[in-house]
């Protein structure tokens, strides 16, 4: 990780002080440091292999700049450009040269993930840079005049008091599953969000944004010329995370995207690569058959892991490994399962995280547009149809037409102003009031927990509902994807991201929306005919995506060793402990759950992750 402190305006003589704050001496971690004039910061090495030690940091002793890079560069050839081409050093050297000729320019002309810190003291001046997409994070927290930061969220909270809750972030949590916003679980600790740049200087910091996709659209450009401009840049983005000398890996589904992922490599590498997927033997939930034509059609040695309800228990060993808690068992276990198997096989492994916002394929997008239809209806037929879909029996079925409307029903009475976040949200106001304790419906009367998605969607610059949907989600959902990927660098090897490439975001955001989401609802068919050539008849004519599912509402009603974790952790002795919930609410939500009544699956998972998370961080870190 990398982290720091710095004073504003500088005060040499308290950073040892800070160092020795954190908890993070000499003996802790091997570290690279950098401190001069109230300026400290450091990368710290935590065992893991030297492909995820990706680091730089240089000093120009002419103009003092100091650039410290934390993560990868994929691709630097548009700063070379820039820079008039030649040969270029593979060092930090070329990142203060950019610098001093470019400016904060240096931000949008790099392809990676990263975290960038610039020091200009001629300026007076700190600049510290997180990716386009946000593959990195980084946190800050400010106390008195200093400023801390840290691409983790655990040594944050060894300054400022220790770790506490930010009660509207709880609240947010609850109502979607993971946090979107700006601020952390923890109080008085922030996000930089993607694309962004934290400016510190004397009497004040501030963030500004160096990079976003840009929904305006070009001219209609023909199919042919969308299929080899897509092709050509897809094919770009996998080749330049490719890393010579190293064991490549890739997380294959068996969707389109992974897929294409993982054939682009096999091409470009000539040689087998290893394949990573999970097969839930569940009928309905088992698409494991997928994945294996693709390892067939492209000769990788491909690696299956069992999922089953016992495999969901890994939760309590994954949550340790969080920065903040993400509740979707389906993903967060899968990506956990997975990435346990990889490592010591692979030395880095690529995903398809990103194909669905690239070309709106998520069923969310769907429900998008049957709500535009369904909202122009008269209210005299609209109120009473809600009415009868939300009474449709529930089904054990992943694909099930009675689930998909009975959900719809539910969501639509969400405000349209979320756009493709409302069918993320799983409690209704009333709803989320039953469950909280009567200090937290104070706090509920009070927070506004989703004015963060209302800030994102006022910035979307897209000309219709559908432009707007896709900019949100990459300011919000891709933020989850990425997050549950921390586990990967955790067990010794690194997560790359060929669809998050900033340059084919840019591209994918200008293909007007009627191309996305065709008249007849046909998904991803630039993607398919981009590869055409490419993929196997199987997937390129596949068309029941599940999307990592895995069937959680049936396990916690019929499994003894997931009830056994969910009645330890919400037990009400556990639930007035934290304070959070009324106990007898709880207790009934889960009853009418095992009882078949409804499907609280979503929240009840929640609930648990959370609590599973706290001990771990806020009570572990208030018994410190």
């Amino acid at each position: 990780m990398i982290l720091g402190t710095i004073e504003v305006p500088s005060c040499p003589g308290r950073i040892a002080e800070r160092w020795t704050a954190w908890g993070l001496g000499d003996g802790d971690a091997a570290f690279e440091r950098w401190e001069e004039d109230g300026f400290l910061a450091a990368i710290i090495s935590s065992g893991a292999p030297a492909l995820d030690e990706g680091r730089l940091l240089h000093h120009d002793p002419a103009s003092r700049v100091t650039a410290i890079l934390y993560g990868e560069l994929h691709d630097a050839s548009e700063l070379v450009r820039r820079l008039g081409g030649g040969p270029r050093p593979k060092d930090g050297s070329l990142l203060v040269e950019g610098y001093l000729r470019l400016g904060t320019e240096l931000f949008r002309l790099l392809n990676g993930s990263f975290v960038l810190v610039i020091r200009d003291p001629a300026r007076g001046r700190v600049w510290i840079a997180r990716d386009h997409l946000g593959i990195e994070s980084l946190y800050y927290r400010r106390t008195g005049e200093a400023v801390h930061f840290c691409s983790e969220l655990r040594p944050l909270t060894n300054v400022g008091g220790g770790p506490c809750l930010e009660p509207a972030v709880v609240l947010r949590y609850l109502l979607l599953n993971y946090n979107p916003g700006f601020e952390t679980l923890y109080r008085g600790i922030e996000k930089l969000r993607a694309g962004h740049v934290l400016r510190i200087e004397a009497g004040g910091i501030r963030t500004e944004r160096y990079w976003a996709p840009s929904f305006r659209e070009n001219p209609v450009k023909s199919r042919e010329e969308y299929r080899e401009e897509l092709r050509s840049l897809i094919r770009d983005a996998v080749r330049i995370r490719l890393q010579p000398g190293y064991a490549a890996g890739a997380y294959l589904s068996g969707g389109m995207d992974s897929s294409s992922v993982v054939c682009l490599m096999t091409e470009e590498l000539g040689s087998p690569i290893h394949t990573f997927s999970f097969r839930c033997a569940v009928k309905s939930f088992d698409e494991a058959i997928y994945a294996r034509a693709v390892s067939r059609h492209c000769g990788t040695r491909h690696h299956e892991v069992p999922y089953d309800a016992g495999s969901a228990r890994e939760i309590v060993e994954l949550v340790r490994l969080l920065h903040e808690p993400i509740a979707d068992v389906g993903i967060e276990v899968a990506t956990f399962l997975l990435a346990k198997k990889a490592a010591g096989l692979a030395g880095y492994v690529l995903t398809g995280d990103g194909g669905d916002e690239l070309f709106a394929a998520h069923p969310v997008y769907a429900a998008d547009k049957a709500a535009e239809w369904f909202e122009a209806l008269p209210p005299l037929v609209r109120r009473p149809l809600v009415n009868v879909l939300q009474r449709l029996p529930d089904s054990s079925k992943k694909k099930s037409a009675m689930v998909k409307l009975r959900r719809f029903a539910y969501s639509v009475g969400f405000p349209g102003e979320f756009h493709s976040n409302r069918w993320r949200i799983y409690y209704k106001p009333d709803e989320l009031r039953q469950l909280l304790s009567l200090d937290w419906q104070a706090v509920l009367d009070t927070a506004d927990p989703l004015a963060p998605l209302r800030t994102i969607y006022a910035e979307a610059d897209g000309p219709d509902h559908l432009s707007r949907s896709l900019y949100g989600d990459y300011q919000t959902v891709v933020d989850f994807y990425l997050r549950r990927m921390q586990v990967v660098r955790r067990l010794g090897f690194v997560g790359r991201y060929p669809l998050l490439d900033h340059r084919l975001v840019e591209y994918a955001a200008r293909i007007p929306s009627g191309l996305k989401v065709t008249s007849d609802a046909a998904t991803k068919f630039l993607l398919r005919d981009a590869m055409a050539d490419v993929l196997p008849p199987e997937i390129l004519a596949r068309k029941d995506k599940l999307g990592n599912s895995v069937p959680l509402k049936n396990w916690l009603r019929e499994r003894p060793e997931l009830q056994s974790l969910v009645e330890e952790c919400l037990s009400p002795e556990a639930v007035r402990r934290r304070g959070i919930f009324d106990p007898d609410s709880v207790q009934q939500l889960w009853h009418r759950h095992l009882g078949g009544r409804e499907n609280n699956s979503h929240r009840i998972w929640a609930m648990v992750v959370f609590e599973l998370w706290c001990r771990n961080n806020i009570d572990a870190g208030a018994s410190a």
